[in-house]
C-alpha cells in the first residue's frame, strides 16, 4: 500500500478494478463515470476492438455504458448490466463522452459525434434522445460530458461550441454561458466539469490547460493551473471531481496523472498511479497463460504498468471517500482513499 500525507491529508492506494473487455465484466477505453446510489457506477467505455487481417467491426465496437456494483471493500466488485450498441439509430451510440442519471434513475448519455443526448430508464431501455448539429442557443457540437442537478436540470459540455449549456430535461433549452478564448469565463474545448458542494461549476478547460471556478450563471470566481509537467501545472486537462472538503481533483490526461488542489486553488499532491497487482477480473487471465507468466518474469521493471495512462475520467465517492480513476489506455479503474482516522506516531516524548 502506497500512503501520501500533505497538508493534513492522508491517501492511500485502495485498489484496482478492470480488466480490457468488448463487453461484460470489463472495460474497453473507459471514458466517463457517473456514481449513483448503492455503490453503483456506470461507465462509459468508447474504445473498439480490433481483430488482426479485419477492418473495425461494428458488431465488436465497445461503444457502450457498463453498470458495476463497486463496494467499499477489495474485491467487492460485480458486473451488473450494459446498454447502448454502436450506431446511428435510436439507442446507438458511435462517441459516448458522458453519462449522468436523474431522480428517476433515467440515464442521459450524450453522443458526441451525433450531438445528441440518447435517454435510457433505469432497466437500460432506450426511451428517447434530443439535440441537434449547430451553434445556436440550444444547438450542439461535440457534446461531451454531462451533469444532472437536484432539480433535474441537466448541463451539457458543448466541446467545440466552448460553452456550457442548460436543459430541461426533455431538452428544451434553458440557458448557457462560455464562449471561446482564454479570457476569464471563455473556453477552448471544455471537456469534463462538475458542480461542487460549495454550489459553484469547477471546469476543465482542456486546452487552455486549466480549470475554471464559476457560477452557475457563468459568473467567473477562480481558475488554477497553466500549462505544463510541472506540479500543479496540467496537460490538456479532461475531468474535474471536488470533495466535500473542498479538495479538488484533476484528470491530468496529457501528463498521465491526476492532481490535487486545495479549495484556494494551491497545489497538493498527484496521483501517478500504483496498480502493483492484478485485479481480480484481470488474474483468471494470466493464470491459464503459463508462457505469460514467463514472459512478466523477465522484464526487468514492471513499473509502467502500476502508472495512469491518459486517465481521462476522475470521480470522487463521498461514500467511501475515494477518489475513483478511470484509467482510460489501461482499461481499468484505479481507487485511492482519503482517510480519516490517521494518525502518527509520537515522537521525542
Amino acid at each position: 500500500m502506497v500512503t501520501q500525507l500533505v497538508a493534513g491529508r492522508v491517501y492511500d492506494y485502495s485498489r484496482l478494478i478492470g480488466r480490457g473487455a468488448v463487453s461484460g465484466a470489463g472495460f474497453n477505453t473507459p471514458i466517463a463515470m457517473w456514481l449513483a446510489g448503492e455503490d453503483k457506477v456506470y461507465v462509459v467505455n468508447r474504445g473498439a476492438e480490433y481483430i488482426p487481417g479485419a477492418a473495425w467491426n461494428r458488431n465488436v465496437h465497445g461503444a457502450r455504458v457498463g453498470v458495476f456494483y463497486i463496494g467499499g471493500e477489495d474485491e467487492d466488485e460485480e458486473w451488473l448490466s450494459e446498454f447502448g450498441k454502436y450506431g446511428d439509430a435510436d439507442g446507438e451510440i458511435i462517441w459516448p463522452a458522458g453519462v449522468a442519471l436523474d431522480s428517476k434513475g433515467n440515464a442521459f448519455v450524450t453522443d458526441e459525434w451525433l450531438n445528441r443526448v440518447n435517454i435510457f430508464d433505469a432497466e437500460g431501455n432506450f426511451v428517447t434522445h434530443w439535440g441537434s448539429t449547430g451553434n445556436e442557443p440550444g444547438r450542439l457540437l461535440g457534446p461531451n460530458r454531462i451533469r444532472i442537478d437536484s432539480d433535474d436540470m441537466v448541463y451539457v459540455s458543448d466541446g467545440r461550441n466552448h460553452r456550457v449549456q442548460k436543459f430541461a430535461p426533455d431538452g428544451t433549452y434553458l440557458s448557457g454561458f462560455g464562449s471561446f478564448g482564454d479570457g476569464e469565463g471563455q473556453f477552448n474545448s471544455p471537456w469534463g466539469f462538475t458542480l461542487g458542494g460549495d454550489g459553484y461549476f469547477y471546469i476543465a478547460d482542456t486546452k487552455n490547460n486549466r480549470v475554471q471556478k464559476l457560477s452557475t450563471d457563468g459568473e467567473f470566481v477562480a481558475e488554477f493551473g497553466s500549462y505544463g509537467t510541472g506540479r500543479g501545472q496540467l496537460n490538456r486537462p479532461a475531468d474535474v471531481a471536488v470533495d466535500p472538503d473542498g479538495d479538488v481533483y484533476v484528470a491530468d490526461w496529457g501528463n498521465n496523472r491526476v492532481q490535487v488542489f486545495g479549495p484556494d486553488g494551491k497545489f497538493l499532491t498527484s496521483f501517478i498511479g500504483d496498480a502493483q497487482e492484478h485485479s481480480k477480473w484481470a488474474r483468471p487471465v494470466f493464470s491459464v497463460s503459463p508462457q505469460a507468466i514467463r514472459r512478466r518474469r523477465e522484464v526487468k521493471d514492471l513499473s509502467i504498468e502500476w502508472r495512469l495512462a491518459m486517465p481521462a475520467a476522475v470521480e470522487y465517492d463521498a461514500v467511501h471517500d475515494r477518489v475513483m480513476i478511470a484509467d482510460t489506455q489501461r482499461n481499468r479503474i484505479q481507487i485511492y482513499s482519503k482517510v480519516k482516522d490517521y494518525s502518527l506516531i509520537a515522537r521525542n516524548l
